[in-house]
């Protein structure tokens, strides 16, 4: 009896070591999953993408609404002066719309490139940042 109680004393204890160490893991994890720093640099590649992809469909929506913004129109002519005087205007108006449509879309071609060229030069500075780490840990194997 008095083994059988020790055991039993034996198994709980284990059990309880065992629950405690689960417990540690499954906090080590949280806090590492809740830790935004560590996170942001896990996924900065991963978030890079998803937002110069945004940036590159924005830019490409702007070109291509303006691009194809003025094609309906009417074909009926005006009847009466005021009818041509109010056709002129309309004319002028379009023409400096597509002027400022022209810069909008040079301003989106430069914010596109800034984008993707601070986004490469990103990328490839983890890399090398990667590789110096690598080297570090590895010691001095290529020294030959």
């Amino acid at each position: 009896m008095a083994q059988a109680l020790d055991q039993a004393r034996k198994q709980r204890e284990l059990s309880k070591q065992a629950l405690a160490a689960d417990v540690q893991r499954l906090e080590a994890r949280v806090r590492r999953e809740l830790d935004i720093r560590a996170r942001i640099r896990r996924d900065a590649p991963r978030i890079l993408a998803v937002a110069g992809g945004a940036v590159l469909l924005v830019g490409v929506l702007v070109v291509v609404r303006t691009r194809f913004a003025g094609r309906r129109r009417d074909t009926a002519a005006p009847a009466t002066l005021d009818d041509l005087v109010a056709e002129l205007r309309e004319l002028r108006q379009s023409i400096d719309k597509k002027k400022e449509a022209g810069l909008l879309q040079k301003g989106a071609l430069r914010v596109l490139s800034a984008a993707g060229a601070a986004g490469g030069t990103l990328v490839a500075r983890r890399i090398v940042e990667r590789q110096e780490t690598q080297r570090e840990g590895r010691g001095p194997e290529r020294a030959g």
